[in-house]
């Protein structure tokens, strides 16, 4: 297959995610190695997801906040996916134990999430409904943010 062919193939199927806002099925890949689908996470309610870094702070400042949502919202998938290189992946280890974080921690290191997602800017936090479709889309990290996410966690519950 020559490689306009397949270039042409990703930017449509890229473009159709664009336009469609349904989630294509896809996979998170945990820091044990454990390989989660789209459609498992789905199947139990509405998904979280939040990529970062260990170098960017307002992902820092933002991961608690999300810790802190976890026992509030049993019935939200909470994944933060890190976007660190591979070469840090123990150090994203070591973060995560080290603050307890209670929610799925996926590592992104084939760059996969974040083309699909089209991630440019981090922290990035979506929420997809039940259906596969993305019903929040936020960028950034400022203090008060937390609670924009929150009553868009509550709407998604409440269906809205």
């Amino acid at each position: 297959m020559s490689k306009k062919i397949i270039i042409i193939s990703m930017l449509v199927l890229s473009f159709s995610f664009i336009w469609s806002s349904t989630l294509p099925s896809f996979n998170i890949e945990t820091l044990q190695g454990e390989i989660l689908k789209s459609e498992d996470l789905l199947k139990d309610g509405i998904i979280y997801i939040d990529f970062w870094a260990t170098s960017c702070q307002p992902c820092l400042r933002l991961l608690p906040h999300i810790n802190g949502f976890v026992e509030k919202y049993p019935e939200v998938n909470f994944v933060a996916v890190s976007i660190d290189s591979p070469r840090n992946k123990n150090n994203v280890s070591r973060l995560v134990r080290s603050q307890k974080f209670d929610f799925i921690n996926g590592f992104d290191s084939s760059k996969t999430l974040q083309k699909l997602f089209n991630v440019t800017s981090i922290p990035r936090s979506l929420i997809i409904d039940q259906s596969g479709k993305i019903i929040y889309d936020h960028t950034g990290f400022n203090s008060g943010d937390e609670k924009k996410i929150e009553e868009a966690i509550i709407n998604a519950l409440k269906g809205e």
